[in-house]
């Protein structure tokens, strides 16, 4: 049980499941995203529970309602979210319907690029997804240079390499490991 099944059985009957039916669309399209409560309500992070926040979701009286943390989403897709009412940061749907499935997995795919495109940050950190919610890359940048610790990521979460950059070159011991995580190659510059 995790704290979003937690906060969704609060719900009863047909609310309850068209919530965890979105919910479940969710954790199909986005296997690595983090589930947390953050603003009271059911959200997913990704990478980990300091990651950015894809979408949250929360049921009400009268709707349900999707965060998508993001106000492209509604110019981006406003043909197919003309029927359903929308405030500044939500999209509201049936209090006895799912959200539907091809179009939440259209709308966490741009979310995925939306964050995607928050990077590299003002301090140089550098981030990328997948769009199923696992962390790609990491590291930083001084300018366009590569500095520091990188780690790359496999599709499936596990970390593939790790490795330093000084001025934009390699140094020191860069790792290759294999998916259960052992390392694999050890190379040194």
């Amino acid at each position: 049980m995790t704290v979003i099944d937690d906060h969704l059985d609060r719900f009863d009957g047909p609310q309850h499941s068209a919530l965890t039916r979105t919910v479940a669309t969710i954790r199909t399209a986005l296997p690595g995203a983090v589930e947390v409560l953050a603003y009271g309500m059911p959200t997913f992070k990704a990478g980990d529970a300091t990651g950015p926040a894809i979408i949250g979701l929360d049921g009400f009286t009268r709707h349900n309602s999707l965060f998508p943390y993001s106000t492209s989403i509604a110019s981006e897709f406003a043909a197919e979210l003309a029927d359903y009412p929308q405030t500044k940061g939500s999209i509201h749907f049936g209090i006895d319907e799912a959200f539907p499935a091809p179009l939440l997995k259209r709308v966490l795919k741009a979310r995925m690029r939306d964050i995607n495109a928050g990077y590299p940050k003002k301090g140089g950190e550098v981030k990328e997804y997948y769009d199923n919610g696992f962390l790609k890359q990491a590291g930083r940048l001084d300018g366009d240079t590569m500095v520091g610790a990188w780690r790359w990521y496999r599709r499936d979460g596990s970390l593939m390499r790790s490795g330093s950059f000084r001025k934009g070159e390699q140094t020191g011991e860069w790792i290759t490991y294999d998916r259960a995580g052992d390392a694999h190659k050890v190379t040194r510059f």
